[in-house]
């Protein structure tokens, strides 16, 4: 053969310059994957038919050359097509489509929050909060990419976003190009891993299957099954993606945040402080002696021991619920009720931090309430309660509650800050809690961020007309009933028999449900009224029809690459390693490499079903399968931000002034490639990072 090379191994080549040609040619990502399928079939079928592309076999003592596609190229497309009509069109399309559904609504949820200007809202307003602080522009730029990144969950849109508007600040304010550069590249990227991010979304919607195949793989090398090897089922959810990227994520911003600040304090004259806001008439800092530390102390120090307090209690098998032999034990408090009570408590605490010369009344008696749920909830109520004890026992706090509510809400949003932090923060927790909480999927979490956003966005262009956004609010508060009453009753009309209880719950979940309806409704008009409307469903259609004919295209690829073997030839070689974390280094080495010229797209539906098979095959106790998705996510960020083929680097490229080089954002993104690997030997050496939400909150 050429060059000492196998059939199979020429027709890899084979199909990676059809693919890489493809892609460097400038034609759509989708035509160029889907393009390279159909070329390099069409090649490899004509060399095989030539006798140029073979395998040499031993037959009987024989040593013979076998075509790769041994019945010929027609009997390779029939067989080719019957595994997409049979196999993997069903995987991708049938098993997954639910998760998939989540893909258009968090890219809606996105761009709804971009289009309304929320985001120029969030920069201004935290670029004044921190501005004075030496690098404070940068540590905005970082907190504001965070929750874009949390609410678009795409790259490019961050990425853009933050440049069009941070860009021109930073520097216009004396910052250095590089810094300034380097920290919205990075924050842009943050997308990537951040929940609710489509990236986890179509990593869960693959690895699931992965993660399953590979498992059965072991249990029959092992002589035994999956049940009997692992004790449980072999799956892996995208919830538990979610759970295991949130601290990984939060610690990324943290370093980057904390590398801005560092910078400033070395370099002072270029991050230096700036001063873009009024003074505060409140004149909050005289309560604490003019010490900023007590102010951030007292709005902070109240949540870390609650904080403290809830893993404790969490630690200790105090909440939530166990299952042996069918049989349901469960623990004296409900597994959401502390860290519901932990938020709702923290609202209080932080309105009594920023405004403690207001009447304390409401604040104690909120306090009293929540400290009311948890006492009743540990020794009156079980945990198999139905929804009418529960609101018999919990009636009384929740007023006490709701009345604190009211006043703490007031007085916090006196506060700019959290005035235009607080709806797209609210939102996220509402997204990320109902998936954490396990109260609905991440589809329908999607669905409940893509109509949250789209009010959002509503109530923001109200505000730019001067009129009133009650409806609303009232639907939001709707919104809010109806997860908490989803939480507490079963909601089914299709059960033989609904009791008392139940039917109370459905009535007022219908009520809840017409008037978050009327909301939802409403904005839309707004939208569509101020001419919104048009260009973010636009937006989300172009962006989501780039994902699904990316993977239709992707498929393809993939087919090709298996009806000559390809894909267990590779698979095969990778099961040379008899070590599964050498196996997994590899494996990420190749993935950082391709990252440079495929998207995360083209990598998770071409890569990794082929080396899925195989890395998630590990002891699940030795790699847990979440920690090994997070590993590959970070990883394909870090790619992304990597010069000089970086796409994050191309994205801000794009938006970037003249004045700022390509060499400045070399540059300035070198020191958070230096962070990203060692967040990464973190994760590699502390897999706690990953496993210990998903293990604090185990899905219910």
């Amino acid at each position: 053969m050429l060059f000492g090379f196998s059939g199979v191994e020429l027709s890899l080549i084979i199909v990676a310059i059809a693919l890489f040609g493809g892609i460097l040619s400038g034609y759509p990502v989708a035509y160029a994957i889907s393009g390279s399928a159909v070329v390099s079939f069409a090649i490899i079928a004509t060399l095989s038919e030539a006798g140029l592309l073979y395998e040499v076999v031993n037959n009987n003592g024989v040593m013979e050359q076998v075509p790769v596609f041994e019945g010929g190229w027609r009997k390779a497309m029939l067989s080719t097509e019957s595994t997409w009509a049979q196999g993997v069109f069903s995987r991708a399309f049938g098993g997954n489509v639910e998760t998939l559904l989540a893909v258009p609504l968090f890219v809606l949820m996105g761009i709804a929050l971009e289009r309304s200007n929320i985001a120029e809202d969030l920069l201004t307003t935290m670029a004044k909060l921190f501005g004075s602080v030496p690098g404070g522009l940068a540590i905005a730029v970082v907190l504001v990419g965070t929750l874009l990144a949390a609410s678009t969950g795409v790259v490019g849109a961050t990425v853009v976003t933050m440049g069009l508007i941070a860009l021109p600040t930073m520097l216009k304010h004396g910052y250095s190009k590089s810094l300034s550069t380097g920290i919205i590249a990075t924050s842009g990227t943050l997308g990537q891993i951040i929940p609710p991010s489509i990236v986890i979304v179509l990593l869960g919607s693959i690895v699931g299957d992965m993660y399953s195949i590979g498992q059965e793989t072991r249990a029959r090398e092992l002589g035994t099954t999956v049940l009997e090897m692992l004790g449980e089922p072999a799956v892996l959810s995208t919830g538990t993606l979610f759970k295991a990227a949130f601290i990984p994520g939060i610690f990324l911003a943290t370093l980057y945040a904390l590398y801005a600040l560092g910078y400033a304090l070395l370099h002072p004259s270029k991050a230096p402080p700036v001063s873009l806001g009024e003074p505060d008439e409140y004149n909050l800092i005289s309560y604490y002696k003019n010490n900023p530390w007590y102010v951030l102390a007292g709005i902070l120090g109240p949540l870390v021991l609650m904080v403290v307090l809830w893993v404790g209690v969490s630690a200790s098998g105090l909440t939530g619920s166990t299952t042996v032999n069918e049989v349901v034990t469960y623990a004296p408090l409900g597994g959401g009720t502390i860290p519901l009570m932990v938020l709702v408590a923290f609202i209080f605490t932080m309105a009594w931090a920023l405004r403690p010369s207001y009447n304390r009344i409401p604040i104690y008696a909120g306090l009293i309430g929540v400290g009311l749920v948890i006492l009743f909830d540990w020794f009156f109520v079980p945990g198999d309660a139905s929804g009418g004890v529960k609101t018999t026992f919990y009636i009384l706090p929740a007023v006490l509650i709701v009345y604190g509510l009211k006043h703490a809400v007031s007085r916090l949003m006196e506060v700019e800050s959290l005035r235009v932090v607080s709806p797209p923060v609210i939102l996220i927790v509402a997204v990320l809690g109902s998936i954490l909480g396990g109260v609905t999927n991440p589809t329908a979490a999607a669905s409940l961020g893509a109509a949250g956003a789209i009010m959002l966005a509503a109530a923001r262009r109200l505000k730019d007309e001067g009129q009133s956004s009650k409806i609303i609010i009232w639907a939001a508060l709707a919104v809010i009933l109806l997860l908490l009453l989803r939480g507490n009753f079963d909601l089914r009309m299709t059960l033989e028999k609904v009791d008392f209880d139940n039917k109370m719950g459905i009535f007022a979940a219908i009520a809840a449900f017409h008037v978050a309806i009327g909301g939802l409704l409403y904005s839309c008009w707004v939208l569509i009224r101020g001419k919104l409307m048009n260009g973010i469903l636009a937006e989300t259609t172009k962006v989501t029809s780039m994902v699904f004919v990316i993977l239709i295209a992707s498929l393809f690829l993939s087919l090709t690459i298996r009806s000559f073997g390809g894909e267990h030839y590779i698979q095969t070689f990778l099961q040379s390693y008899e070590d599964p974390r050498t196996l997994l280094i590899v494996v990420m080495v190749v993935l950082f490499f391709l990252g440079f010229v495929l998207d995360f797209i083209e990598i998770i539906f071409i890569v990794i079903p082929i080396v899925g098979p195989v890395i998630y095959a590990a002891d699940p106790t030795l790699m847990p399968p979440e920690w090994i998705t997070i590993l590959i996510a970070v990883n394909l960020q870090t790619s992304f931000i990597t010069p000089p083929f970086g796409f994050a680097l191309f994205y801000l490229r794009g938006v970037a002034p003249p004045e700022v080089t390509t060499m400045d954002i070399y540059k300035g993104v070198i020191p958070f490639v230096i962070i990203q690997v060692i967040g990464l030997l973190l994760l590699w050496n502390f897999p706690i990072i990953t496993t210990f939400l998903p293990d604090l909150i185990p899905a219910n």
